[in-house]
């Protein structure tokens, strides 16, 4: 099952502004029509599909239809996380320190505050800051900046650092909105 995504229209630049407040981060109380998406495909997932008279699926056949808002909002080529998140998705050179010195991270696992909020609104979350990398008190390795997660409904957390960097390979807006929702379906079942 496939998550149209195609109908989130991308934040500009006074709007990316006003969403870096802090009641940006909460989410909103009407569910946004790819939380809406979401919650149809995280439903079909947990029950057992039923079968069309065609053979095929009944529920893919529903969720995978286009409406006509959504087919003519869908960009020509696929989405890369800069079409999606804006030309900085991820924090420029992310590190911590260890007992050898300063080191750096990965910047895919450091989403910014505005990728972080983008991801939340997609999946119904909450923007939390949380150092996931540095380990428990009295770790000699120490972050220098949290990670911007997203904290579901349930209190489990995905990293949107590395939801946006689903955008990166050139894959169908389908297939990432699959991987999108299988990320949250498997961190709701603690996979």
């Amino acid at each position: 099952m496939a998550l149209n995504f195609s109908s989130i229209s991308p934040l500009h630049t006074a709007d990316r502004a006003a969403a870096r407040t802090p009641a940006a981060r909460h989410p909103s109380t009407r569910p946004s029509l790819a939380q809406q998406e979401l919650a149809q495909t995280l439903a079909a997932a947990s029950t057992p599909s039923t079968t069309a008279s065609s053979g095929s699926p009944a529920a893919a056949t529903a969720t995978t239809a286009a409406t006509p808002a959504a087919t003519a909002a869908s960009p020509a080529g696929p989405p890369t996380a800069e079409s999606v998140f804006g030309s900085n998705p991820w924090e420029t050179n992310p590190t911590g320190t260890g007992p050898t010195g300063t080191y750096t991270y990965n910047p895919y696992y450091f989403a910014t505050p505005q990728t972080a909020a983008d991801v939340a609104a997609m999946v119904g979350g909450t923007v939390v800051a949380f150092n996931a990398l540095g380990g428990p008190s009295g770790n000699p390795f120490v972050q220098s900046q949290p990670n911007e997660m997203v904290q579901l409904s349930n209190g489990a957390m995905i990293n949107p650092g590395l939801v946006a960097s689903f955008y990166t390979h050139g894959y169908p807006l389908s297939m990432v909105n699959q991987m999108v929702a299988n990320e949250v379906t498997n961190v709701t079942k603690g996979t």
